[in-house]
């Protein structure tokens, strides 16, 4: 069934931000957090199986409708969004659900702000310390799956290129082309998101998550801040969501992310899946987070 989504603008942490919610204000939140180059339509779908829980699924900062300002996309205050959204639309200690980029910033809020949410679900996305460890050590050859990383480095030229009509149609195959099973991606959603993308300014924000991370790694203070996050353990549980058909990203990395997450880590692969599981498994996604729900209420 269709679910009855309400729109809002919000102010937090200096910026305004497009925010989708659905369901009853006194259900369960659900805070949800979306991957690169998707939007909050690709929690829509979740939207429409989960009805006895409220979703929140903003358009994060850079994307869609949210302001696209010239500067914060380094995760410090990627997270700092988040924690003002919840506390701006009074969401307590909320499922943190997350995926893709988001779920790296999933990770880091809960390093940082554990306090503030009851249980952290991440779907396809390593911890992003075990990955660039990954990464920089050639690991099940995390390296060369990930060749866009390198290309986002270019200033203005990836933006540029991929808001043309060529672009787009890449884009789209992003997608398609990364389905666990052949014919099981939503390409009309799909093809909603990629529409989105239209000037280079839509895709400069997306694409400077990569460039500000990237950045942090290499300059030394602000990887030892970033380390220092790192370092507070994460309290609350941690369940991580694989599409076991992810092709970009190794679930033989992944399954070591409780090494850096600093505690356990409940590890649930979705055998033919991919990695774009809101898109092409929404069912499965939904018994997964359904069954976490029913575990939150009877611990």
């Amino acid at each position: 069934m269709p679910a009855n989504i309400e729109h809002m603008q919000v102010k937090a942490n200096g910026i305004t931000f497009h925010v989708a919610v659905a369901g009853a204000n006194n259900a369960p939140s659900i805070f949800c957090l979306h991957g690169f180059p998707e939007g909050w339509m690709s929690w829509r779908p979740i939207m429409e199986l989960l009805s006895n829980v409220r979703i929140v699924a903003p358009d994060l900062r850079g994307y869609g409708q949210t302001e696209h300002p010239a500067n914060g996309y380094d995760v410090f205050t990627l997270t700092d969004d988040i924690r003002a959204l919840m506390e701006t639309l009074g969401i307590n200690r909320p499922l943190l659900v997350s995926h893709d980029w988001g779920g790296a910033l999933g990770w880091i809020f809960a390093h940082r702000y554990s306090n503030l949410i009851r249980q952290l679900v991440v779907i396809n996305c390593t911890h992003p310390k075990t990955l660039v460890r990954a990464v920089l050590r050639f690991e099940d050859f995390q390296t060369i799956r990930i060749p866009w990383v390198p290309f986002f480095e270019i200033p203005w030229l990836p933006e540029a290129f991929m808001t043309t009509a060529l672009g787009r149609k890449l884009l789209k195959l992003s997608f398609t082309l990364r389905e666990g099973q052949k014919g099981t991606m939503n390409v009309a959603l799909v093809d909603e998101l990629v529409e989105r993308f239209q000037t280079p300014a839509d895709l400069h924000g997306p694409i400077n998550y990569y460039r500000r991370m990237v950045a942090t790694q290499l300059v030394p203070e602000k990887r030892a801040r970033l380390d220092a996050v790192y370092a507070t353990p994460i309290s609350v549980p941690v369940t991580l969501v694989w599409g076991a058909k992810d092709g970009a990203l190794s679930a033989r990395v992944a399954m070591n992310s409780a090494l850096d997450a600093g505690c356990e880590v409940e590890f649930r692969p979705l055998p033919g899946v991919g990695h774009f599981v809101s898109l092409e498994a929404a069912g499965k996604l939904a018994l997964e987070l359904q069954r976490i729900i029913v575990q939150l209420r009877n611990p």
